[in-house]
């Protein structure tokens, strides 16, 4: 059972909840200060073990959301359909706007369904027959990647079309593809379930999409259509559930592609409520987890373990469910503090012009600044209208090429959300949950803005996430100057993306005798210590040791960024023995080299960097991956692919400590910038100047030895590792 006590020490709840590992009060506990327990009973009820007490607080006007139970929810859903999104007393409203206010998303819809009237039906998988292990998993990709054209695609354009419009052409073309996969079995063992073990994504898009196609397009079924329809949601939904349980989700929520099957649970139950019995189990078991720990991936402060493509999708996946909840039954999970704040994690955790989106799987494949926004201005114009933002209704102004969603959420609001420059917020933000941070010179200028995106993550090196802890990626108005290199493909697991992009050598991160991060580690991990921003500068510094595993037992980065352009990174080290340590810089083009130098350019963006050590440095390039893209990749498979380029400044002699400075310059084609390197015993610094003003900064390679004079008595004494003077003349130490 639970056990709550208030401030004064009387019990404020108890509940007997079983073997359940979660749970939510189903009463509003006022706000105060509480402690609360978990207590073992035997068969007789008696208190035989506690785990002990943990303490919490609960503000004052804290948004409330207790317990309902879902067959209390269910009941609520009104009879009859259209029910998910777009609930048929919506509809008129809707349709009045389509020539007005909805008419750019509308016209993005229309253009999608028109285009699949001429449909035909999709084909049975043969992946599985393959008998190669590694043509088969490749055949299974390609498989996925066909089938989702179906189904996330064309059935759910012409479906949505049908709904709007009553126009029977699209219902036709829409009940091609849904009658055919309709027929296909549903066997947990079928290549099709999302327990296959070919591979789950084609049993994920049924999962994600059948439902709203029966719920859609209810209208134009029979009733033996409805039948069939009818009887494949509901079997593919206990497929999800069976999975669910077997993983144990509720108390090992860290698979993946298990975080979307939870929330397409509470879509699929609102969609078949009062039709089947499954709903009650069904939501019953989705709420347990999506209004607790939910997303496993994720911390409070909107932060995104796995990074913002994966964060971009996996916060795609659950809006369904909370937007159908809170319209059919009131129930609002929106108000929890992570869906309320992970819109800033996309919106400092990106280059608005930015045509990568580091870390993680797929940080290589577009940003913001690509490809009209690559999904990230659609995600972000739902949050700009659920929570009435203007600045990131601003952001999603900025996407070039994006005109307008096309998916099912698309008509949920009107075209344009509020929007206003974000000026006077700050210009730097860390999520500290999932050790993130995002740096930038001026979020309200995408074309000039410096920015760094920061990780040092205590997830590890699990799931999507790489061994790339401490790691940094700069890009100058989205220009990408410091990249994680390698490429997120042929498919998950492959040689070169198992070990070269997943690896810590192929990130901007230190390596010690040669040796990097453990891969695929959630104890290899690391964490933000401190992080403190002001008008003129922002510093951080973050903790890596634990992700060596022993190789080191020391691992600081300590970054000071003077805006706009000069950062200053000190690296202090230390190993268990005798050591060589390697500082790694990774960009698309070919970098100019001397001796502690390294300068890389992009399209008239410039990324100086100065790297000295006590030890000595020699910097050495090369075009080569360890383990080329298409190792071990069947020819017919085998795609080419760019190198990317790689520094790497080692040092010169061996130690137990050291410690590494780089002063990392970045600056645009049109700005006057001129980078000056600083000398001090024991310390290196450098200064910028320009339009701007100058900025200076310095860190301490020696420790214990007194710095430059005029930064106070810490760097006097010797006990600071760093110190600047930000362009407003405002001083920092560190």
């Amino acid at each position: 059972k639970r056990l709550f006590h208030g401030a004064d020490g009387g019990v404020a709840y108890e509940k007997a909840i079983g073997s359940d590992p979660v749970h939510l009060p189903d009463v509003v506990l006022e706000s105060g200060n509480y402690a609360w327990d978990v207590i073992a009973l035997d068969e007789n009820g008696n208190d035989v073990a506690r785990r002990g007490e943990w303490k919490f607080s609960i503000a004052e006007d804290v948004p409330q959301l207790p317990w309902v139970d879902p067959e209390e929810l269910l009941s609520r859903i009104p009879e009859g359909h259209s029910r998910l999104l777009y609930p048929r007393a919506s509809l008129a409203e809707i349709r009045s706007t389509l020539a007005t206010t909805r008419k750019r998303s509308w016209q993005a819809n229309l253009r999608a369904a028109d285009g699949a009237l001429d449909t035909d039906v999709p084909q049975y998988p043969t992946y599985h027959l393959t008998e190669d292990r590694q043509e088969c998993r490749l055949e299974y990709v390609k498989y996925f990647q066909y089938i989702r054209g179906y189904i996330d695609g064309k059935l759910m354009h012409l479906a949505l079309a049908f709904l709007i419009t009553e126009e029977a052409k699209y219902a036709d073309a829409a009940k091609r593809i849904l009658l055919e996969i309709a027929r296909w079995p549903t066997d947990d063992d079928d290549v099709t379930s999302v327990s296959a073990k070919w591979g789950d994504e084609p049993g994920l898009s049924y999962a994600k999409c059948a439902h709203f196609a029966y719920d859609w397009l209810y209208h134009a079924l029979d009733d033996r259509e409805k039948e069939l329809v009818f009887k494949m949601c509901e079997e593919r939904a206990w497929q999800v559930y069976r999975r669910l349980v077997r993983s144990n989700y509720l108390t090992n929520p860290g698979g993946s592609h298990e975080g979307r099957l939870i929330a397409y649970l509470s879509d699929i139950s609102i969609v078949l409520a009062g039709e089947s019995e499954g709903p009650k189990t069904w939501l019953d078991y989705s709420l347990k987890a999506l209004t607790t720990f939910y997303p496993h991936w994720a911390g409070y402060e909107g932060g995104w373990a796995e990074g913002p493509p994966y964060g971009l999708w996996y916060n795609e996946f659950y809006i369904p469910a909370f937007e159908g909840l809170k319209q059919t039954t009131g129930f609002d999970l929106w108000q929890r503090p992570f869906f309320n704040n992970v819109r800033y994690f996309f919106f400092y955790c990106t280059a608005l012009r930015g045509e990568i989106r580091p870390f993680g799987d797929s940080a290589e494949n577009g940003g913001p600044g690509a490809r009209g926004g690559s999904g990230d201005a659609s995600l972000m114009w739902h949050h700009a209208h659920r929570f009435a933002d203007p600045h990131v209704g601003w952001w999603v102004d900025q996407i070039r090429d994006w005109s307008g969603g096309g998916g099912k959420i698309s008509l949920l609001f009107e075209d344009d959300p509020p929007s206003s420059p974000p000026v006077g917020i700050p210009n730097s933000r860390a999520f500290r949950g999932v050790g993130w941070a995002g740096l930038h010179s001026d979020l309200a200028d995408p074309d000039g803005d410096t920015c760094m995106i920061f990780k040092s993550s205590p997830y590890g090196s699990v799931s999507h996430s790489h061994a790339d802890q401490n790691a940094f990626a700069i890009m100058k108005g989205g220009q990408a100057l410091a990249i994680p290199s390698g490429y997120y493909g042929p498919s998950y697991g492959q040689a070169h993306h198992a070990e070269w992009t997943r690896s810590t050598k192929g990130n901007n991160c230190v390596l010690v005798d040669g040796q990097g991060q453990e891969i695929r580690s959630a104890r290899a991990n690391g964490r933000i210590v401190d992080f403190e921003n002001r008008q003129g500068l922002t510093y951080l510094l973050a903790d890596a040791a634990p992700a060596y595993m022993g190789k080191l037992t020391r691992c600081d980065r300590h970054i000071l960024f003077l805006r706009p352009g000069l950062f200053l990174m000190l690296d202090d080290l230390a190993a268990p023995q005798e050591a060589t340590y390697q500082w790694m810089l990774h960009a698309f083009e070919e970098m100019g080299v001397e001796e502690g130098r390294a300068v890389s350019r992009r399209n008239g963006a410039t990324l100086d960097a100065r790297v000295v050590c006590p030890l000595g440095l020699t910097l050495s390039q090369t075009d080569q991956f360890d383990t080329p893209y298409n190792e071990g990749i069947p020819e017919q498979f085998q795609k080419d692919r760019p190198n990317h380029w790689h520094v790497t400044a080692g040092t010169d002699g061996k130690a137990t400590a050291t410690r590494i400075g780089a002063a990392l310059g970045v600056y645009g084609p049109e700005e006057a910038f001129e980078l000056k390197v600083l000398e001090w015993d024991g310390w290196f610094g450098a200064e910028a100047s320009g339009a701007f003003g100058s900025v200076v900064g310095w860190m301490q390679l020696v420790e214990g030895m007194a710095g430059p004079d005029g930064f106070g008595e810490s760097v006097d004494a010797g006990s600071a590792k760093m110190c600047g003077r930000a362009s407003d003349g405002e001083l920092f130490t560190r």
